[in-house]
């Protein structure tokens, strides 16, 4: 298992780069989890420890599948990003993109302001993207 964790060294290096660059709690973001497709945690931000990184990861994977199903069933290609809104806050989960096959979950408090918070979770992925394709 270890080996196999370590193919995705990069994208863990890339993906904690990207959370430390960013102040996310500035931003009302408590948790950010980037996961594989098939849902292994690749990084994790949750400086309350509130969550649990491998739950959520399974999570994010079986939601983007079945948004991604109910997409198919109404002629709609891929799923850009799915958001769950509660009184709590929100959580949303967004793919990173057809060459990375990783996914994000982004938890934010309710206080946050949804556009900005939108903005801050697509800056996530490109900055991803931009130190993953650096870092190769």
């Amino acid at each position: 298992m270890t080996s196999h964790k370590a193919n995705f060294a990069p994208a863990s290096l890339a993906a904690h780069h990207v959370f430390n660059q960013l102040g996310l709690s500035q931003h009302g973001i408590s948790t950010v989890v980037m996961t594989t497709l098939d849902g292994q945690e690749i990084a994790i931000y949750d400086p309350g420890q509130k969550f649990n990184a491998i739950r959520l990861s399974a999570m994010t994977s079986s939601l983007i599948a079945i948004a991604r199903s109910v997409g198919k069933e109404v002629d709609f290609d891929g799923c850009d990003r799915l958001m769950l809104e509660t009184p709590a806050g929100k959580i949303i989960f967004r793919p990173v993109g057809n060459q990375y096959p990783y996914l994000l979950c982004v938890v934010v408090n309710r206080d946050a302001i949804l556009g900005h918070t939108i903005w801050t979770v697509d800056k996530i992925v490109s900055n991803f993207i931009q130190r993953i394709s650096m870092d190769q």
